[in-house]
């Protein structure tokens, strides 16, 4: 047997704890430290806090230019011209005067107490007559003692283009305490204002009132359904209102493939309900009537005057709606929960080839409830619908984004559709941003969000549509195989706690297996950009089919481009994958995660923790190799002992290697060893058996007892700590050499 020096024993017996991708040196590309640094760059954006935010383009056809506006609650409004940056924007009201002008002001008092509609076509007897449609204070209906500050409860408007009207349309949400509330129009030949409120739309909570006199009659219920002696049982049913009507707020306005305006509504209670508009004057289609009504239950889904109920019920959460026909589907998007940071706001989205519905998930199950149901949060007793995004943080992001909803989608011109949404963060106070996410359909016509915001309409890789999904392979094999950050959004997290998913770590490999934090196989549809993922995470055995779009993005607020993954499940939940090319991963790294432990000819006079204080980021790995393993390992022990005054110094080489995939950087430390000459002398087979057996043992015992009087020394092999090397010492050695 060869001679064993016994200083390296430690290096034989401790492995490296982080190891870069083993590839050919051939195919590696080193990156010089002179280079580093350099790559990877930070970006901003302009934000803007709207809440509830209703997204609608205003195209100007002389110059060719779209600006983006979000309109949103407590009159909140931004704009935009690339959906990337963001600049706050007012809009004002209008009140008409007796001479024929309009003042415009932001001082919403007084602007909902005259509607300017003063007919509206009705049916009666079965033919369409014109009647006169008589004044309704919106203000007045929703006011109550205990909440009457009108300014906090302008809320959720919706804005729309009409062409008919010529008008821009706003649908406004006056909230009112006890499900008193109402959905009111004004219009605009500006989208900025001024707004003039033309009528309310639909009225709740009849059997309510504060004001002295104030009664059902002071609302349109009667135009719909005919003069009343009393208000009708079905409606004065005191707390019970919650579970079976709607509470007349969030309302969302769209035209559908045949030309017909309709408007969802209703936040919690009752459930979301659904209205017909006149799309001639923007008002309630009066004309238009409802059958299948259930009068005496809560399980109601149609009424005269409320209409269809398209989802939820019995006063189960839900709010937010919002209706966008992308496709072949109309996609009815739902938002469950409560707004606050901790309270647990997640959008979820059904389909139907209808406008009024049925609408349901990929699992079969409808956005109907036939009961109550507890449906956010850890225990929540139902999955429905589609579940788009989740609270996550991605590397590079400052907070985790938190109680996402209230959403709105954009079908624009040009065949892109993008999800817009505010947020929340774990920053400890409950401040909230826009953010807009490109949407895509899967090859199941089920819609998966961008894992990264959209970075503009000039940005990098946002050129792509629905279209190029379809008809190529955007990426290749080559591109697609690499390590990535994969993050889950699953149903059932414990918001009260603040829980967000951060990213695990998977490899595509060319075969199409996957391997790391799951474990499966990927494939990509012929010709397409449709892949489909077949997985189970590490440590259990039930595999998911999640279905999505693979293609190139920019990594938010950053110069980094990745190949990423957007899925869904048949069961709702989505995954997202980002494989961010290995230059960018290997700046970013050393740029935000990576620090020496030692400085420039440092004497090293104990162990050092190599990889104390590095985060490796995007699937940067990191490695250290030593050119001088028998005095320092390659994972930093300290293979002799240190002296202060001793006779011999020896630079070691540290090297460390920043990889991901094919890209890495590498550089040596110079870092000094000090130690005694004699320490470096080789002990082992001392009677050239060829055998490490005791007789060697015990030499190295006695060799290593000539220091036991040092300090320094003594604890070098000293592994039942008693103060000095004896005979149980030397055992462990022995059984240790025996080992090899």
């Amino acid at each position: 047997m060869k001679l064993i020096n016994i200083l390296t024993l430690g290096a034989f017996l401790c492995g490296t704890t982080a190891k870069a991708v083993d590839l050919p040196k051939d195919s590696t590309i080193y990156m010089l430290t002179v280079q580093m640094g350099k790559l990877y760059k930070s970006q901003t954006a302009s934000r803007v806090g709207v809440h509830d935010p209703s997204i609608v383009p205003d195209r100007n056809t002389s110059t060719g230019i779209t600006t983006y506006y979000v309109f949103g609650s407590h009159r909140g409004c931004g704009r935009s011209t690339d959906l990337h940056n963001w600049s706050g924007q007012s809009w004002n009201y209008g009140i008409p005067q007796a001479n024929g002008s309009v003042t415009s002001t932001t001082n919403f008092q007084g602007v909902f107490t005259t509607n300017q509609t003063k007919t509206v076509p009705v049916l009666k007897n079965g033919e369409v007559v014109n009647v006169a449609f008589g004044n309704f204070d919106g203000q007045q209906w929703r006011y109550t003692a205990a909440n009457p500050n009108l300014g906090g409860n302008q809320w959720a408007p919706d804005v729309i283009w009409n062409p008919h009207m010529k008008k821009w349309c706003m649908y406004m949400s006056l909230n009112g305490d006890n499900w008193r509330s109402v959905i009111c129009l004004l219009t605009s030949s500006d989208i900025t204002g001024p707004y003039i409120y033309q009528g309310p739309v639909v009225f709740s909570g009849f059997q309510w009132t504060d004001l002295p006199g104030q009664t059902y009659k002071e609302t349109d219920l009667e135009l719909v359904i005919g003069t009343q002696t009393s208000l009708p049982a079905r409606y004065n049913i005191g707390g019970s209102w919650g579970r079976r009507w709607p509470n007349n707020i969030d309302p969302v306005v769209f035209f559908d493939e045949e030309g017909e305006l309709w408007m969802a509504y209703g936040s919690w209670s009752g459930g979301i309900f659904m209205l017909r508009l006149n799309k001639e004057n923007g008002l309630r289609d009066y004309t238009y009537t409802y059958s299948g009504i259930s009068n005496n239950t809560d399980g109601v889904t149609s009424d005269p005057y409320f209409g269809r109920k398209i989802a939820g019920g019995y006063y189960s959460s839900g709010e937010g709606s919002y209706i966008e026909h992308i496709g072949n589907y109309y996609y009815l998007f739902v938002t469950n929960g409560g707004l606050g940071a901790s309270e647990g706001y997640e959008m979820h989205y059904f389909r139907s080839a209808k406008p009024e519905g049925p609408y349901t998930d990929a699992s079969g199950q409808t956005a109907l409830y036939s009961r109550y149901y507890m449906n956010y949060g850890p225990n929540a007793a139902t999955t429905a619908g589609m579940k788009i995004v989740g609270t996550h943080q991605w590397p590079g992001m400052r907070w985790a984004e938190l109680s996402q909803g209230h959403n709105s989608v954009l079908l624009d011109a040009d065949g892109r559709a993008y999800l817009i949404y505010h947020t929340r963060f774990n920053s400890g106070n409950e401040g909230f941003e826009i953010r807009v996410h490109q949407l895509f359909l899967n090859a199941n016509g089920w819609l998966v969000a961008s894992p990264f915001e959209f970075n503009g309409l000039n940005g990098q890789n946002s050129q792509y549509r629905q279209a190029d999904i379809d008809s190529a392979a955007i990426c290749t094999t080559n591109d697609i195989v690499g390590s990535y950050e994969i993050m889950l959004h699953p149903y059932k997290v414990d918001y009260a706690n603040n829980a967000y998913s951060t990213p695990g770590t998977v490899f595509f490999k060319a075969n199409g297996q996957i391997t790391g934090d799951y474990y499966g196989t990927w494939r990509v549809k012929q010709n397409t950009s449709y892949i489909t993922l077949h997985m189970r995470p590490k440590g259990t055995s039930t595999y998911t089919d999640y279905y999505g779009v693979i293609l190139p993005q920019t990594v938010s607020l950053t110069n980094m481009t990745a190949i990423s993954f957007t899925a869904i499940s048949n069961a709702g939940v989505s995954i997202w994958g980002a494989n961010v090319d290995g230059n960018y991963a290997v700046d970013y790294t050393y740029q935000n995660g990576f620090t020496l432990p030692v400085n420039a000819r440092q004497f090293i006079t104990d162990d050092i923790d190599l990889y104390a204080n590095n985060t490796m980021y995007w699937g940067t790995t990191l490695s250290w190799k030593s050119d001088h393993p028998e005095l320092l390992s390659d994972d930093g022990k300290l293979l002799v002992p240190y002296y202060q005054n001793g006779d011999s110094t020896t630079i070691v080489g540290l090297t460390y290697t920043l990889q991901k995939d094919n890209y890495a950087c590498s550089y040596t430390r110079a870092v000094r060893v000090r130690t005694m000459k004699s320490l470096l002398h080789k002990a082992g087979d001392v009677n050239s058996d060829s055998v490490i057996d005791t007789q060697d043992a015990l030499a190295i015992y006695q060799y290593m007892q000539t220091y036991s009087s040092d300090t320094d020394h003594a604890t070098y092999e000293d592994v039942n700590a008693d103060g000095s090397i004896d005979t149980q010492d030397i055992l462990a050695i022995y059984q240790m050499m025996q080992e090899l």
